[in-house]
């Protein structure tokens, strides 16, 4: 007992070192793009931590020599898990619904439907996208695929799960939770079959090759790109122009753009982008 406890006070005390952090960096950069910033080194560390008690280990670097050892599977996966970033919620940037609903999908009806949740997490968004597709035509009339892809296996079998807790509803407007969620059991719900077979889920590194036969008529990638390099970002915001339909739409979050890139987007409300025609 008492060596485990002077193992995890040795491990309280241990500090990311600067060499170790950059090492983290570059790990994680050239497997996805994600660029950690110096500001981001007490974070990286609380993350680590975790993985590092699991297994038993006594530092950072014999943690990322097994993680370097295992880039196909196994510990690998699990250290690019912590490190991802994967804030969401139901109707997140509500105009952006609102404009799907008003200038989009009245467009759409008796026509295939092919959406992309990039970067979709928990799977709020892609969640929230049926919902809205779903109010506006029935999508037994009107064939509907939306693609949900995360780079996290965590995320992604949360969404697969599609239950949520009382406080991730909070963002449902009252009858919207009563048509598309059943409670399980107390305060925890559950989508509804007629949404859930709407979406299919993958995993999806946007660094890597995209295995896609079809292109999208809309595309979200919100506060994906934030964590990228400006190189990175230009690169995949040229991607996501060859795989959208001529006039389909590329949704960003508010706090990024893509104003200055000449590769044929038009900004048509606040981080929407439509491909020109």
């Amino acid at each position: 007992m008492k060596g485990v406890k002077e193992n995890h006070y040795y491990l309280k005390q241990l500090d990311l070192e600067k060499n170790d952090f950059e090492r983290v960096r570059q790990i994680i950069y050239d497997y996805s793009g994600i660029n950690l910033h110096d500001g981001k080194q007490a974070l990286v560390r609380a993350r680590l931590m975790k993985r590092i008690r699991k297994l038993g280990l006594s530092n950072f670097k014999e943690y990322l020599d097994i993680v370097e050892s295992n880039t196909i599977d196994g510990e690998f996966y699990s250290f690019v898990d912590v490190l991802t970033t994967n804030k969401t919620s139901f109707f997140r940037e509500a105009q952006h619904y609102g404009y799907m609903r008003d200038e989009i999908i009245p467009n759409m009806k008796g026509r295939n439907v092919r959406w992309w949740s990039a970067g979709c997490s928990s799977g709020e968004e892609p969640v929230t996208m049926a919902i809205t597709l779903f109010e506006q035509f029935n999508s037994n009339k009107t064939p509907v695929k939306i693609l949900a892809t995360d780079l996290s296996r965590d995320m992604l079998l949360r969404a697969k799960k599609g239950v949520y807790n009382e406080e991730k509803m909070d963002g449902i407007p009252g009858f919207l939770r009563k048509r598309y969620f059943r409670e399980q059991e107390a305060g925890l719900f559950k989508i509804h079959e007629n949404i859930r077979k709407m979406i299919t889920y993958g995993r999806l590194n946007l660094k890597a090759e995209w295995p896609f036969k079809h292109l999208f008529h809309v595309i979200m990638c919100r506060n994906v790109m934030i964590y990228f390099d400006r190189e990175t970002q230009n690169r995949l915001v040229s991607r996501f122009y060859n795989q959208l339909e001529l006039g389909g739409y590329l949704f960003l979050g508010h706090s990024e753009s893509i104003n200055g890139k000449d590769i044929g987007f038009v900004n048509v409300r606040p981080a929407v982008y439509q491909k020109k025609v």
